[in-house]
């Protein structure tokens, strides 16, 4: 299979829409994190989008390059590392990415609105530098 970079574009580019609405949730002033309803709706679906976005074009990379497709979210980041597309640090710093991405399909009615919120202003830096590292490789250019 190849990379087809219309796909990867555009989902590169909705990814990319989602941060920047990630971005204006995180200015959020802490009086309004929580006990908005709406905003924390907002919170868990944009970073579903976000997660789901993140593993949609690393399996399209993958395939488009003759590795192994993971079958599981939580192998695709080890497999970006293995390919030479993700820094193994950056991995790292977004490991759990996938459970988290399982809790708000699955689990939505444990979700503990805190703690996106904590992870929103600790992991959306690395949210932006993965979504520029898959933006910079060639089939996305």
């Amino acid at each position: 299979m190849t990379v087809r970079r219309s796909v990867l574009l555009s989902r590169l580019a909705h990814m990319g829409k989602v941060l920047g609405d990630l971005e204006r949730l995180r200015a959020l002033p802490a009086s309004a994190r929580g006990e908005d309803g709406l905003a924390n709706l907002a919170l868990e679906r944009a970073l579903h989008v976000a997660a789901e976005a993140l593993f949609d074009i690393g399996h399209h990379l993958l395939a488009g390059r003759g590795f192994a497709v993971p079958a599981t979210y939580r192998e695709v980041l080890p497999a970006l590392v293995l390919a030479g597309i993700v820094d193994a640090a950056l991995a790292a710093r977004l490991d759990g990415l996938a459970g988290l991405r399982n809790i708000l399909v699955h689990d939505y009615v444990g979700v503990d609105s805190t703690r996106l919120w904590r992870l929103l202003d600790d992991r959306l830096d690395d949210l932006r530098l993965a979504h520029a590292t898959l933006a910079s490789i060639p089939e996305a250019k």
